[in-house]
């Protein structure tokens, strides 16, 4: 029986900016914020990590079958980057200029963490299929290739997990009282 392949397919995604919502809207958005500190701009990311699988079957005389993983494609996208400037803050002004930059950088991390990280999925998704071993079940084909991608999706769970909790700690760093002090002294007025 061949060996099974696997391949991961990547999308990082564009951001997308606006300038439509309320800082109230923006603030509910975000949730909690630093206390003292009004919410002016907001990143917000999500991921989506799908997986499709093809599997060897064979129904067995017993009326069981016998299933072997054959390929399993993978696709990781960073499904959702949006950048929510507050309206009171219309392009052209100082605000605007560096609130754009900070979620910049908030971008920049997303899609560089997205990148670093799809190394890491990639290998462990071609662990677990080199792991994958030919079973007997009592199973359907279709229901046991469902059970196998469940299989195969639980052992990426705390990989993809890794991806957010690394990406939230790195946001964490830029979003202090000291980084907002130093940004909010580039501009004369904040209104």
């Amino acid at each position: 029986m061949p060996k099974p392949t696997y391949s991961l397919q990547l999308d990082h995604g564009s951001p997308v900016y606006r300038n439509d919502r309320s800082r109230a809207e923006v603030s509910r958005l975000a949730g909690p914020g630093l206390p003292g500190h009004s919410q002016q701009g907001l990143t917000h990311s999500e991921t989506e990590f799908s997986l499709t699988i093809t599997v060897n079957a064979a129904v067995l005389e017993s009326g069981r079958t016998c299933v072997a993983l054959g390929e399993a494609r993978g696709v990781w996208r960073l499904s959702k980057l949006e950048v929510d400037i507050v309206r009171e803050h219309p392009p052209g002004t100082c605000p605007h200029a560096v609130i754009r930059a900070h979620e910049d950088q908030h971008v920049a991390m997303a899609q560089r963490m997205f990148i670093r990280h799809a190394g890491t999925i990639r290998a462990r998704l071609g662990q677990l299929v080199a792991q994958s071993r030919p079973s007997i079940t009592a199973l359907a084909p279709a229901q046991a290739t469902q059970v196998l991608r469940d299989q195969l999706m639980e052992g990426l769970k705390t990989t993809l997990a890794a991806f957010e909790r690394d990406l939230a700690r790195a946001n964490a760093a830029i979003d202090t009282p000291q980084n907002y002090k130093a940004e909010t002294a580039k501009c004369p007025r904040w209104e």
